[in-house]
């Protein structure tokens, strides 16, 4: 890999699984839920090609958002991976049934199963459809930020629709666990799946994914950025990655963003007591922007508050997505101590907060709360003690 040495992040058995199934022309689904950050889609994207360039079977699940398939169009293959095949048994109780004969028939329209049984009728109320979810060899799942699968399962909206052959073979890809970023992890999983043949695997448009993928989870290496990070970054341009290109389309000067910053500076007001800027953004905000939350994108709001409105020690940013609400705090660097801690450090303990991206300065994410005015009332106890 161009003379780079990454850290584990799976354990032996799992990338020596990896190897036998494409040993074996197996299967693999890519999958994600609707609230992970950008920089998972990508790499889902990254992955699910570097398979297919393969010549495996893959799945990808779900289908690309509309919003993130025409902002990424310039870099996307066209997305062909296999359809689920799902599998639908009908149960028939043989204590109130007995079958003589099953057979089907088909036309132009349907196709008709025809069943030739005893002692009573079968009519939909006596037969039960039990639908199995489509088996793959082995599933690379990313989670969205904070909701970890700690006992290692699928959240139940995806296990419906894919299952791994073993629970072993559930492979999860985490934001904001460990000192890896995705693109990274990604990576590695990439170079084990082009070790097990003999064919290249590392082309277009895996390579500008890739790095998409590092770019926005690192914001353009300005946070959670390291020695292996910017190595990875060197590697996979040589390997044909157009950064130009890539720093284009993520500017922040697309029509959708401006306009929920717009919404988000007019939501924005200050709490002098608590030397707090506090802003507001409703779930309306991100439909009628047409903008799909993610701490990613909140990041780079923040951002751009922090340098539009006077510096303050603290800036609080509170959404709603799905009924949720959820809060970014971004803590001044200060020298000040509190019980033993910084007071970054205390407002997140206080606060149950995670930190995004875990290291470089990234600022703190709490949450889910009932409403905004839950979430506004918690940080507000918890900033009264610290400003």
């Amino acid at each position: 890999m161009l003379g780079m040495e990454h850290k584990r992040f799976m354990t032996p058995e799992q990338e020596e699984k990896i190897r036998k199934i494409c040993a074996n022309a197996g299967s693999f689904a890519v999958v994600l839920s609707n609230e992970a950050p950008e920089e998972a889609y990508l790499a889902k994207e990254a992955l699910a090609e570097t398979i297919r360039n393969a010549g495996l079977s893959i799945y990808s699940y779900p289908e690309r958002r509309k919003d993130f398939a025409e902002k990424w169009r310039a870099v996307l293959p066209s997305a062909n991976s296999n359809p689920l095949a799902f599998s639908t048994s009908i149960l028939i109780p043989k204590n109130k049934i007995e079958t003589q004969e099953i057979s089907y028939t088909e036309d132009d329209r349907y196709v008709s199963i025809n069943i030739s049984a005893s002692k009573e009728e079968i009519s939909k109320e006596s037969v039960i459809f039990k639908t199995l979810p489509a088996k793959v060899d082995a599933v690379f799942f990313f989670p969205p930020f904070g909701q970890e699968n700690e006992d290692g399962k699928l959240p139940e909206e995806i296990s419906k629709k894919i299952t791994a052959a073993e629970p072993d073979n559930i492979i999860t890809i985490s934001s904001g666990i460990g000192d890896k970023t995705l693109a990274e992890k990604v990576f590695s999983i990439i170079n084990i799946i082009e070790s097990s043949g003999d064919i290249a695997i590392k082309k277009s448009p895996v390579p500008d994914l890739t790095l998409a993928s590092l770019f926005a989870e690192t914001d353009h290496f300005q946070k959670n950025t390291g020695e292996e990070t910017l190595a990875l970054a060197s590697s996979l341009l040589k390997l044909g990655a157009d950064k130009e290109k890539i720093a284009g389309i993520m500017s922040d000067k697309s029509p959708s963003f401006a306009r929920l910053l717009g919404r988000a500076l007019a939501r924005s007001y200050p709490n002098e007591s608590l030397k707090s800027m506090w802003t507001f953004v409703a779930e309306q905000d991100l439909e009628k922007t047409d903008n799909e939350p993610s701490p990613a994108l909140f990041g780079k709001i923040m951002k751009k508050i922090k340098n539009l409105l006077e510096p303050r020690p603290f800036f609080v940013l509170i959404w709603q997505s799905k009924q949720e609400v959820w809060a970014m705090i971004s803590v001044s660097s200060r020298p000040e101590r509190w019980d033993g801690q910084s007071v970054e450090e205390k407002v997140a303990a206080s606060l149950s907060a995670k930190k995004y991206p875990p290291s470089g300065g990234g600022n703190l994410i709490s949450g889910p709360y009932k409403n905004f005015s839950e979430a506004e009332l918690k940080i507000q106890s918890v900033l009264k003690e610290a400003a």
